[in-house]
């Protein structure tokens, strides 16, 4: 069994205050970057007169809607209009943040790194939830946050960040319209202008402080189902790496995160049955790293103990017939080495806490 601390009832309804008006402000944005991204400008033509046009923020595009006139007046009034109010809405979204964000660190809810955080902040504000997905360590601070628990440090102790490409999956219109390139590198430097392409690994890019980001593009024969054209990230090399298929046809599991700055992010992983499965499989390969082997069994063990005792919407036994996308053997593994033990262990502790407890009348 593992060490962790369920949140108290304040931490529970901070965190759950924050998540929503986390979620508001970013609807506030997504909105305002969908119909704001032009500017509205009056031209003068040759023949004298002055004509309306939407001009791109991004790109200098114009699109020319008519003549100066009455109608056209009115266009360019209810714009700015629209525009100022939309603006309006998330100055005072991020006045209200900013005082929440104080309040996260004051109740000690204030987790993830703040590196987490700037990355899926950008991918939601880009509508790339669905696309980029965590699979690596971090996917624990989105296990441990939906349980309303805090893991142990050590247990969540990375310096790297891993991101999957879901192929299957397509690039949002705000993508489209604001990463104009459809470059990993453009996206990334977004985020924090200090990363940095690493020469050795084609995938990693480095930030001034040490993290690793590691945008993994793996090759378009790992998805089980109809795969989209996928025409982004082209300037990474795609990888075949084994096992990656069983993470790209994966459930996905969304969970707003706060990170040690207080502020917040929607994190998109790997569905944590899901998680545990590949786990397991990764830490009893003969060529893994002896000291990962070690933690990857561990995080297997620590997610199934997660989903056993906090999320009951979760039924382990039926959810594993399911899994076609993985090997049988590999399901088989999991279910006899870390399911079976942990379900035996806590049925153990439930009988020893009963007996210890049985004095004529049966309490709990």
């Amino acid at each position: 069994m593992f060490e962790y601390y369920d949140y108290s009832d304040a931490q529970i309804k901070q965190r759950h205050n924050s998540k929503m008006l986390y979620e508001s402000y970013l609807n506030a944005v997504r909105a305002y970057n969908t119909h704001f991204r032009f500017k509205m400008v009056w031209q003068k033509h040759q023949d004298g007169t002055q004509r309306l046009a939407k001009q791109h923020l991004k790109s200098g595009k114009r699109e020319y809607l008519g003549k100066r006139s009455a109608q056209t007046k009115q266009m360019a009034f209810e714009f700015s209009r629209s525009k100022n109010e939309a603006m309006e809405r998330i100055k005072n979204l991020k006045t209200k943040i900013k005082k929440d964000e104080k309040l996260n660190k004051l109740e000690g809810i204030a987790r993830a790194p703040k590196e987490l955080i700037s990355i899926f902040r950008k991918i939601n504000e880009l509508g790339l939830d669905d696309k980029l997905i965590a699979i690596g360590t971090n996917a624990l601070y989105a296990y441990e946050a939906r349980c309303g628990v805090m893991l142990e440090q050590e247990q969540l102790a990375t310096r790297d960040i891993d991101l999957l490409n879901r192929k299957d999956k397509g690039v949002s219109f705000l993508f489209s319209e604001f990463i104009v390139g459809g470059r990993a590198e453009e996206l990334i430097t977004s985020i924090d202008s200090s990363f940095q392409k690493s020469e050795e690994v084609p995938y990693r890019f480095v930030n001034k402080d040490g993290v690793w980001l590691e945008l993994i593009n793996p090759t378009s024969d790992t998805v089980r189902h109809k795969s989209l054209k996928d025409n982004v990230f082209f300037d990474l090399i795609p990888l075949a790496m084994s096992g990656i298929q069983w993470l790209e046809n994966s459930r996905l599991f969304k969970e707003c995160l706060i990170g040690e700055n207080g502020k917040c992010a929607i994190i998109t992983t790997v569905h944590p049955l899901e998680y545990a499965v590949y786990k397991n499989w990764l830490g009893k390969r003969e060529d893994r790293d002896y000291l990962k082997h070690t933690r990857d069994l561990e995080q297997s063990k620590l997610v199934t103990e997660l989903i056993h005792n906090y999320m009951p919407d979760i039924n382990i036994e039926r959810d594993l017939t399911k899994l076609k996308h993985f090997k049988k053997e590999v399901v088989d593994s999991y279910f006899t080495n870390v399911f079976s033990a942990i379900k035996q262990t806590y049925e153990e502790a439930d009988e020893h806490y009963l007996e210890e407890n049985e004095d004529g009348q049966l309490t709990l």
